[in-house]
Order: C-alpha cells, then structure tokens, then sequence
C-alpha cells in the first residue's frame, strides 16, 4: 500500500470531523509501517479527537521517538500531555517546536494554548502578543489570543482579536463559540471588580486539571450519527429513484405520498448529517 493516498484520506476524515474512521484507517498501517511518523501523527490527532487521552498520548510519544527534533512532532507530544494535564511537560514541548520552527504560527499558539491549559493566561497573552501581528491569516491564533486577553481582563482587545478571526473564516466554530462566551461573561461584569472576577472565571474554564479529562465536543457519537444520517440519504435516493423508474416503466402506479414520503425523508436525513457532523478541532 502506498503511505502517500492512506494519509491524505487520513487527513480528509480528520478535516471533516470524522476521527473515528481515521483512526480505525490508521490503526492497520501503523502495526504495519511503524516508523512512520506522519501516520503517528494523524493517529494523535484523531484520538485526541475521539477524547482518548491515554491512546493519543501513546501516538505522540511513538512519533517524538522517531523524529525528537521535529516541530511536527512535537506539537503532538504537547497537545497530548496538555490533555493530561502535564503541564510542564507540554509547554516545555512546545517551546521546543518554537525553537525548531520559529516562524510557525501553528507552534507559537500551541505554546499559548499549553499555557492557558496550565492556568498561566498572561504568559499565553505575552506568548501571542508579537505572533498575532504578523499571523494575521490565522484564525485559530487569533481566537487563542482574544481568550488569554479576555483572561488577563482585556474584554476590549479580546474582542478584537475574535473580531479578527471571524473577519479571516466567518465560520469558525472556535470564534463564534468564544464570542458568545465573551458575551455570556460580560453580562455580570458592571465594574473593576466583577470584571477582575469574570475574569478569573474565564481563564478558570480554560484549565484541564490533572486526572481531569478536557470536555469533548461531540466526537464518537455525533461521528457516528452523521454517518449513519448519510447512508440514509443515499438510501432513499436510491429508493426515490426506483420509484421513479417502475412508475415511468408503467410497471405500477406509485401514489404521490409515498413520493412525498421519500424526499421528506431524504432532506431529514441531509440535515441531520449536516448539523452532527462535528466541526473541525484545532486540537494544536
């Protein structure tokens, strides 16, 4: 099997949401092929998705012992020990990609994203504050910079900066999230001190605790939901198609409501599918 089509469809599922059937394309592959650290990376990334701290932490730690200078890999190793809650390791980790790739936005926001986990917002806020500028196409970095000013008490600025993000993709489910958390916070904040709290509350949400698992956002079960919304509609299609050819045969007379029945059904199942797909992570 050639490695180049297997990760490609491997990163496809992972864009679309799909990690479960990304692992599940990658689990074969790296019993095979081992060495390969591109794959270790993918395999990561979708058990970070699928919530599955143990099994992602093991993936990263597989690719940064066969590459222990590469930035690629050592993203992972900190996303996945952010994951766990070890801190310190996660932000020595991405320190270290910063080091080997300067010029990556991608590296400088995990770092910042390590250290929000870790409770340090003014050190992720200072992390970003140069980044931020000169990434001005990176929606991701900017929502990371607006929620550690948001968490140093720069409800303004923070704002901004989401305004940012969703000026470079308007669809950005990390902003539009964030914005509604900003605006759900800043409900109760009516002077210094409830702001400095608000605050506080804000970067609070931000940590993972160690032995406290992150929130997941959906993963498995809203995979396997649109999955199953999808062969659905491919079904009925193809049902409202063979209805439309025995009727145009003359083989039988088909009654409108069993049309109307099947296209019902159909854009039932296209909405379901559209709306449980889960949004793309930005685990790094």
């Amino acid at each position: 099997m050639r490695t180049e089509p297997l990760l490609a469809e491997a990163d496809a599922l992972l864009a679309r949401g799909r990690a479960q059937h990304a692992e599940r394309l990658l689990t074969p592959f790296v019993v095979r092929e081992p060495e390969n650290v591109g794959a270790w990376h993918r395999m990561a990334r979708a058990r970070l998705d699928l919530g599955d701290t143990a099994g992602a932490l093991l993936a990263a730690r597989a690719a940064w012992n066969l590459d222990p200078y590469g930035a690629e890999s050592l993203l992972w190793l900190s996303a996945a020990r952010s994951r766990a809650g070890d801190h310190a390791e996660a932000i020595a980790a991405a320190a270290a990609a910063c080091r080997e790739d300067p010029g990556n936005p991608r590296l400088h926001n995990r770092l910042a994203r390590a250290q929000l986990a870790a409770g340090l917002p003014g050190e992720a806020a200072e992390t970003l504050r140069c980044v931020a500028d000169l990434a001005g196409y990176d929606a991701d970095l900017q929502v990371t910079y607006g929620q550690a000013l948001f968490a140093i008490g720069r409800p303004l600025s923070a704002r901004e900066a989401i305004g940012r993000a969703l000026t470079i993709d308007s669809g950005h489910a990390g902003a539009r999230a964030t914005w509604k958390d900003f605006a759900k916070a800043m409900r109760t904040a009516v002077d210094a001190a409830s702001l400095a709290r608000v605050a506080d509350e804000f970067g609070e949400s931000l940590r993972i605790h160690p032995g406290r698992p992150a929130a997941r956002r959906g993963g498995a079960g809203r995979d396997a939901l649109a999955h199953v919304a999808r062969v659905s509609l491919v079904w009925f299609l193809v049902a409202l198609a063979a209805v439309g050819v025995v009727q145009a045969a003359g083989l039988l007379t088909v009654p409108f409501s069993l049309y109307l029945t099947l296209v019902c059904a159909a854009g039932v199942a296209g909405c379901v599918s559209a709306v449980a797909r889960p949004p793309s992570a930005g685990v790094a």
